[in-house]
């Protein structure tokens, strides 16, 4: 029974279906005790196996603003697992928190059990770094769309800084001591032996440490915020600085590299396109205008990277790996349409609307196709039916449309709205109310040809030039219109 209203009421109508399917198949089949989860199918059925932080962030962070509070209190209760087993010793957050074959969860063969390194470090792997920065990015993200400060205690806000200045302080040192390093981890690495700074892992801390900034900034922590600024301003730089300066720059190939020796000397990933790294550091205006520019033409130079199906996982094979026939993956043939959503989020805010729509059009038509979006797609169109449905890819649905098309944002002093239309749309209007700050608000919101926008709110001109920003004092059931002309 259709129980959530339509959503959008625009000139395409190929998103319509999208919070059904967030009630069917999050509520629905991702849940286990109230959490959201992974499943598995095995000879056995189907069944939760646990909690991961890059998976379930890349599944419910773009949901938080689209959502009401029966979704809340899952998204809450998912998020205090990963708050709850900080590591003894060090504060790192959790890779992932499994769930037993009896449906315990933290529990793994009968016994309590919490991993932190790949699968719990039996091949000599290190922290698992992008799950443990995701869970943090989860935490500070939702408080910053909820501001609910009775859930988001001071101790809580503690938790996430020990497990962030843990990887600063212990995790930096050598290589680039400004950039994050790490060796033989997890998913985009587990078939190498290297150590080096590794891009992915500081893509998201980049993003953790301006959500943290954020939520400092909000409490009144100048002494916090200062610090981590000024933590953030050195990551960035050398970020996207050249290989031989220790950064992630490849001049003269035209995209940022996986890792590095913090020298240049030796440059690990054997210079393939990495997508996570160069599509991320788009989305987050990480990369330069000039350093953008040669990303996308890159791009759109190896169409392959984002057709049939966005996006490639990394494009070209690697070389020197530790397994090297792992499931057909990270050797130029796995597809995780995830990364297609944040691709297509970023084309939307570089402007590339044919592209983006294509592509988000692309990861809707497979879902209504195969009634699922699976774990990983390979390029000879078979895929990987253990995993699912598989919580990070479903959020494709929606990270397009959040960081797309209605382009939010939460900041310390409001959430800020910057709309992007896809192809063929002119108007869009929220039939179901966007929740901020602890109350709902609709958006409407027209293109007239032109970029510079005019702003409402409940009838009241507001400030704005891209779109503009809804204050936290808004009142409750608002209307905010936005015209670009």
């Amino acid at each position: 029974m259709n129980t959530l209203p339509d959503f959008i009421d625009s000139d395409i109508v190929w998103i319509d279906h999208i919070h059904q399917r967030l009630e069917d198949v999050f509520l629905g089949k991702l849940t286990h005790r109230e959490r959201f989860c992974e499943l598995y199918t095995d000879e056995n059925g189907t069944r939760p196996v646990g909690i991961w932080g890059w998976n379930t962030w890349c599944g419910i962070h773009d949901m938080t603003p689209l959502v009401g509070e029966s979704f809340h209190r899952v998204m809450r209760n998912t998020l205090d697992e990963g708050l709850s087993y900080p590591e003894p010793g060090t504060g790192l957050l959790p890779h992932s928190v499994p769930i037993d074959r009896d449906g315990r969860i933290g529990y793994r063969n009968g016994e309590m059990a919490v991993c932190y390194r790949t699968y719990f470090g039996v091949h000599g792997e290190d922290y698992c770094l992008d799950n443990i920065i995701c869970w943090a990015k989860m935490v500070l993200e939702y408080f910053l769309y909820t501001r609910n400060e009775a859930w988001f205690s001071r101790d809580k806000l503690e938790i996430v800084e020990r497990s962030t200045d843990f990887i600063l302080e212990e995790l930096r040192s050598d290589y680039n001591p400004d950039l994050l390093e790490s060796g033989i981890e997890g998913d985009w690495t587990e078939n190498t032996d290297w150590h080096a700074d590794n891009s992915n892992n500081n893509v998201c801390m980049i993003q953790c440490l301006r959500q943290l900034i954020e939520v400092e900034s909000m409490l009144g922590r100048t002494s916090k915020e200062r610090r981590y600024s000024e933590i953030l301003s050195e990551m960035e730089a050398s970020f996207v600085s050249e290989r031989g300066e220790g950064g992630f720059w490849e001049p003269d190939r035209g995209f940022f590299l996986h890792g590095n020796d913090g020298k240049g000397g030796r440059v690990y990933g054997d210079e393939y396109f990495e997508s996570t790294a160069n599509f991320f550091a788009l989305l987050l205006g990480i990369a330069s205008g000039e350093q953008s520019r040669r990303i996308w033409s890159y791009v759109d130079g190896h169409p392959e990277i984002e057709d049939p199906l966005p996006v490639m996982t990394n494009h070209l094979p690697r070389t020197h790996g530790r397994r090297m026939r792992y499931g057909q993956t990270i050797t130029d043939g796995d597809v995780w349409l995830t990364l297609g959503a944040h691709a297509a989020a970023a084309r939307l805010r570089h402007g590339f609307r044919r592209r983006a729509t294509k592509m988000y059009r692309s990861i809707i038509d497979y879902e209504k196709r195969e009634g699922t979006i699976h774990n990983s797609i390979f390029r000879d169109g078979s895929r990987d039916e253990k995993w699912s449905p598989e919580i990070g890819n479903y959020g494709s649905m929606i990270t397009p449309l959040t960081e797309g098309i209605l382009g939010l944002q939460p900041m310390a002093d409001g959430l800020r709205i910057e709309p992007n239309r896809t192809e063929g749309m002119r108007r869009l209007a929220t039939k179901r109310p966007l929740t901020y700050a602890g109350k709902e608000f609709f958006l409407e919101v027209r293109w007239n040809g032109g970029t510079k926008a005019k702003v409402s709110i409940d009838g009241e001109s507001a400030p704005g030039q891209r779109g503009c920003l809804l204050r936290p004092e808004y009142e409750n059931g608002s209307l905010v219109r936005i015209e670009f002309s």
